[in-house]
């Protein structure tokens, strides 16, 4: 692996983690900012996976694979320095569902249109009232942000990448 490609990598994901900081304090309700954290992250994971098996990363948004695919002891080094950083959270008990729930917005939220396409305008109003009333499990959330978690393995491979 080329160190310019790594180099690029890492300098990519730090852009994008200072945009996102900027449009976060905008407030602009939108998930732009989310979206380029989720993006940071993707390229930061793909830098570690990268260093660590010297291989390419793969051309997907699965941060669940990408993640199995790194060694045991990689792993457990991202998840202990994303617990340190954060404290207890979803990583302890299921870090492959949070991971998949990311992977899943960084597809979802760039188009939500789709999600709801088929949907009345009443219809759609209604939909967070009805989660509401239905208990807001978030088990039955369209979106699982896990921001926490987030900030948490960005944080860690952010330390890989900048140790390597």
């Amino acid at each position: 692996m080329g160190t310019v490609r790594h180099k690029l990598m890492h300098r990519e994901s730090e852009i994008r983690l200072a945009s996102a900081q900027l449009l976060h304090t905008t407030s602009d309700g939108s998930d732009s900012a989310y979206l380029l954290k989720l993006l940071a992250f993707e390229l930061l994971l793909k830098l570690v996976m990268e260093r660590v098996t010297q291989s390419t990363a793969p051309n997907h948004h699965h941060y669940n694979t990408i993640f199995s695919n790194l060694p045991q002891d990689t792993q457990s080094e991202i998840l202990r320095l994303a617990g340190e950083r954060i404290g207890p959270s979803a990583l302890a008990n299921d870090h492959l569902r949070v991971l998949k729930d990311l992977s899943s917005n960084f597809v979802q939220l760039r188009y939500p249109y789709e999600k709801y396409s088929s949907m009345s305008e009443s219809q759609y109003a209604a939909a967070g009232d009805n989660w509401i009333a239905n208990g807001a499990r978030t088990s039955d959330a369209d979106y699982r942000y896990h921001p926490e978690e987030l900030l948490g393995l960005t944080f860690a491979l952010q330390q890989l990448a900048n140790g390597s």
